[in-house]
């Protein structure tokens, strides 16, 4: 799908009507978020089908939002469209895609992580860490403190860092 060059949204919905007959049999449902960044003109295209919105840190105001659109979850309906979205992104910005991982994360006392402790940490992180490792290692540092050291998340936790140069 990627191959031919689609907007992410066209490429959701053609995604969603090849796996919609595998994915209703099996009962099971996928969420996806996908974007496509072209460096030279800083655009970053995307398309969600339900999944956690990447959170988008800007440099210059040091404040951070979601990308979002509309899309339901793939495997759900077979006629379902999904909306592009576009940001262009400046110096400095950084995004994170994670997995809900890291929000549903708990602590010994049942509470969980949550996205207002993910996006205070990354925006903590954006201003303190220097470079996509490093703020990678502080947020799965900050979670893991929250967990406790003798607790296990039981949940896959994955975080991808994009950082603008």
């Amino acid at each position: 799908e990627v191959l031919h060059g689609h907007p992410p949204g066209r490429i959701l919905q053609n995604l969603n009507q090849v796996m919609y007959a595998d994915l209703e049999n099996s009962h099971r449902f996928v969420t996806l978020f996908y974007s496509e960044y072209e460096p030279i003109s800083r655009v970053l295209s995307y398309s969600n089908a339900a999944h956690n919105p990447p959170l988008w840190w800007h440099a210059a105001t040091k404040t951070v939002t979601r990308l979002d659109t509309l899309g339901m979850l793939i495997g759900l309906d077979a006629n379902s469209q999904y909306e592009d979205g576009q940001a262009v992104l400046e110096p400095g910005d950084t995004i994170i895609y994670y997995t809900d991982g890291l929000t549903d994360a708990a602590a010994a006392s049942g509470d969980r992580y949550e996205e207002d402790n993910l996006i205070t940490t990354f925006s903590t992180a954006c201003r303190y860490c220097s470079g996509p490792q490093e703020i990678l290692d502080y947020l799965f540092d900050q979670v893991q403190e929250f967990i406790g050291d003798d607790k296990q998340n039981t949940d896959d936790m994955t975080l991808v860092v994009l950082q603008v140069e």
